[in-house]
This record gives structure tokens, sequence and C-alpha cells, in this order.
């Protein structure tokens, strides 16, 4: 198991590193970095065009990335931590914050976003077993699932509907 130590000493190098999360065992890289974005590609053999998903601290963290509506974020607060990636611009991956002690340690010390995807050749099942995210689609006025996992789908349509601005 890599210890808080090493794997910020990784990113920190522009590395890909491989971690537990609170779903299924998971890559993570800098946000920022290209060439390590690249290398989870190339380490999945995943399709250039299939947008990585990223683990944000904060939801203030998020909103320097992507604009977030006072409907998300009432949302956002009822989910997260947890296992609901949730994507708020559709050119943008999702996001989430894990409910893990060790990735929110990770995340705080890192200080900002980090690239994450399951660590499987892309199309296989997850390494170690482990049931991934719920993938919601809440750029609209209805919720989308477009995949089902830890969360049922059921349960965040009804956390959105429920939602009083």
């Amino acid at each position: 198991m890599i210890t808080l130590e090493e794997a910020l000493d990784s990113l920190k190098k522009g590395e890909v590193v491989v971690i537990p999360t609170d779903t299924v065992m998971g890559l993570v890289c800098d946000y920022y970095n290209k060439e390590a974005e690249r290398e989870i590609f190339r380490i999945k053999n995943r399709p250039l065009e299939k947008i990585l998903p990223i683990f944000v601290p904060s939801i203030e963290e998020l909103k320097k990335i992507v604009p977030v509506s006072k409907k998300q974020e009432k949302f956002l607060d009822k989910v997260w931590p947890g296992k609901v990636t949730c994507v708020l611009k559709s050119e943008i991956g999702g996001f989430r914050i894990p409910n893990d002690k060790f990735l929110l340690e990770l995340l705080e010390k890192f200080g900002g976003p980090l690239l994450q995807t399951s660590a499987n050749i892309s199309g296989s099942p997850p390494i170690g077993g482990g049931t991934p995210s719920t993938v919601v689609d809440i750029t609209g006025e209805e919720i989308k699932i477009l995949r089902e996992g830890a969360v049922p789908g059921e349960e965040l349509q009804k956390i959105w509907v429920d939602i009083v601005l």
C-alpha cells in the first residue's frame, strides 16, 4: 500500500499513481499535467476521445474549473463526499469528491484536482472488484443517469427532484 507521502511525491513529479479509492482501485495524476494524462490513456489502452473523471477536494475547487448553478451545488452538497460522479459541463469529465480518508487527505495536501480512472484495461472489469461510482449528468433541468453504480440512480433522481431553490 502506498503512503500519503509517496503518493504526494509521485504526483508532484508528474507520475501516475495507483491508489485504492472508495469504489475501485484507481489511477490518478495531476489534472493540469498533460503528459501524465497521456500516460493514463496509454496504461489503460483507453480511447483518447473518452474523457477522464476528476477528483476535487471541495466544491470551491470545482468552481475554479466549471460554473456551478445553485441547484447543482445543493445536489452536490447532498451526495458528496460519496460514490457519485457528476457531469456539470459536457465537454469536461465528471467530478467527484470521494468518501475516503486517504484520498481526501491526498487531495487536500496536493492542493488541486486529480484526473482519475479505474486501474484496469479499458473495457475490462475493475481490478480487485468493487463497484464503480454512479455517473450522472446534471447539465440540464433533468438529471440523467449515465452509469448505474454504487448509489442507486432512483435515489439520486429523488434527491434532484426534491431540491427547492
